[in-house]
């Protein structure tokens, strides 16, 4: 197993209802996609104690095997949420796999 996190720092003006449609695509391409095995998105609460860059939004997905990652990093639906749903919102962003 193997774990993708993402978080995102959003752009300047980036309305509450953005976010909220950015939830709804998300978690939509996770039903819609079968190598993702497990999911978890959403805004970040901004609870004290935090180091660093904060960021804005926060992703973590589990998937079998990293064949099963490259198969959602390449499918067009998820190409196609990062052109036109992702991507108008992302000031920033940071990624990293681990093995569970």
């Amino acid at each position: 197993m193997l774990r993708h996190v993402l978080l995102l720092k959003l752009r300047q003006g980036v309305r509450p209802e953005d976010v909220t449609a950015l939830d709804a695509a998300f978690r939509q391409l996770l039903r819609e996609i079968p190598a993702v095995a497990d999911g978890h998105v959403g805004k970040a609460l901004g609870l004290p104690g935090s180091s660093g860059i904060a960021a804005d939004y926060a992703v973590t997905l589990d998937f079998r095997s990293p064949a099963d990652f490259t198969a959602y990093i390449e499918d067009p639906r998820h190409r196609k949420f990062v052109e036109e749903t992702l991507s108008p919102l992302r000031e920033a962003g940071w990624s990293a796999q681990i093995e569970l």
